[in-house]
């Protein structure tokens, strides 16, 4: 912490800044009336500065991996129609696992399936029989 306690005049192409800190730049020229000692720091030696203390591939990564896992733990959605005078609905797609979490929702209060089989790919809802369509949802982790 004490590098970064030193003054702009003190600092060199050298200095390295620890990743998440955060500095502030003061440039004076050399007409300056305080006496500070001045140093010319051109805006491509604070550029290098910044990349090297925030290393943006690596960011870039970290975003995606964060977005991965939201889309992971948001699911997959698959919509089916139960038709009227129906009683199952089988739902396919590559996401189905055994081992998945499924969650099941209809477009009608209470209405819940009374037996549900997961096998790969595929989903079987047996509901009881509807006097109309029911709008199934199931959402895959």
């Amino acid at each position: 912490m004490a590098e970064l306690d030193r003054s702009l005049s003190q600092m060199d192409a050298t200095t390295t800044i620890p990743t998440g800190s955060l500095f502030f730049v003061s440039v004076e020229d050399q007409q300056a009336a305080s006496g500070y000692a001045s140093k010319k720091i051109t805006s491509e030696n604070v550029g290098n500065q910044l990349l090297a203390a925030y290393n943006f591939n690596s960011l870039n990564t970290a975003s995606k991996n964060v977005i991965g896992a939201v889309n992971e733990l948001k699911g997959t959605e698959l919509t089916a129609v139960l038709s009227a005078g129906s009683t199952t609905v089988t739902i396919s797609n590559a996401a189905i696992l055994t081992t998945s979490t499924v969650d099941i929702y209809t477009d009608v209060f209470g209405v819940n399936p009374e037996a549900v089989t997961v096998t790969t790919g595929q989903i079987v809802l047996t509901f009881p029989e509807q006097a109309s369509d029911l709008n199934v949802k199931v959402v895959i982790r």
